[in-house]
């Protein structure tokens, strides 16, 4: 007897998810995800114990909260793209998670392109630049493989390989980045809560904002590297932990410019420019029909 194994009719949770996949991954996945952040938050704040758990592992509160949202949202996507395709759209998804098969200038572009604008972009507004010395460079080393592989290589998968992916069957490039940039913001504002950014009901609205204005262009620029480095969810995690290494305090363009004072802005700057450049150049690799081919090609 043969037996094909594929997405199958019948049940009506599977029907559903067929239906509407990406509602289903809002519901499964991000609210999950907030659920278990809002526990994390009432934990830092000591209305549930366990407020000394992450210090067992090294980790801080925000850092734990982050891993904690990975844990509800990527098998949520895993799930929702099983109960949707069956086996064979999660071998297709985790063979674009793996695929390092891509043109060189994408891996050059993905590795290289933010951290060395955002550096001239920061010198330019009269920043000093430095070569860090070798220690420096092997604890970047090792920051970003920590977070590559315990954040960003999920995070993308879900949010590139699953969410942004769907949205762009359906509507334009951008639109679909722009949808996709508003729960990938609302599950990073808990994080903010934490951290203590966020102390009132407005600065939650003015950070969601800001925040959200600043994630359509980077979902675009990731968009454009997807669309670009042959559907490569790998690539797009790659471009992305190097853009929390040029952003962030402790990363490699922050240890480049030792205590400049227009990084944030420089980085910012970086990403809108390279967005636009980017998209002036695969200008025909952000039309739905190249969607559908990167779709077929995958079958």
């Amino acid at each position: 007897m043969q037996t094909i194994i594929g997405p199958r009719q019948g049940s009506a949770p599977r029907s559903l998810v067929q239906r509407q996949p990406v509602a289903a991954f809002l519901v499964l996945g991000v609210g999950s995800a907030l659920l278990l952040m809002t526990l994390a938050i009432l934990v830092d704040r000591g209305l549930l114990p366990g407020k000394s758990v992450p210090e067992l592992f090294g980790l801080e509160m925000e850092r734990a909260a982050a891993g904690l949202s990975i844990l509800a949202l990527f098998p949520a996507a895993v799930v929702v793209t099983a109960l949707e395709g069956g086996r064979p759209a999660v071998r297709e998804l985790l063979t674009r998670m793996l695929r390092w098969r891509v043109p060189a200038g994408w891996w050059l572009f993905a590795l290289l392109a933010l951290p060395t604008s955002t550096v001239l972009t920061a010198v330019l507004f009269g920043d000093s630049a430095h070569l860090p010395g070798w220690r420096v460079l092997g604890g970047e080393l090792l920051g970003l493989a920590i977070g590559f592989f315990l954040i960003n290589i999920w995070e993308e998968t879900t949010w590139a390989g699953f969410f942004q992916t769907h949205l762009e069957r359906r509507h334009s490039f951008f639109v679909a980045a722009a949808l996709t940039g508003l729960p990938f913001t609302a599950v990073h504002m808990p994080l903010q809560i934490i951290n203590g950014e966020v102390a009132s009901p407005l600065d939650l609205a003015v950070a969601f904002t800001l925040l959200f204005l600043v994630t359509v262009v980077v979902r675009s620029l990731f968009g454009m590297v997807l669309r670009g480095a042959a559907n490569s969810i790998l690539l797009v995690a790659v471009m992305h932990i190097m853009f929390n290494r040029s952003a962030n305090s402790d990363g490699i363009v922050a240890d480049i410019l030792q205590g400049g004072e227009n990084r944030q802005t420089a980085v910012l700057l970086a990403t809108a420019l390279l967005a636009i450049v980017l998209g002036v150049i695969a200008r025909r690799k952000l039309s739905r029909s190249y969607r559908q081919e990167l779709d077929e090609a995958e079958r």
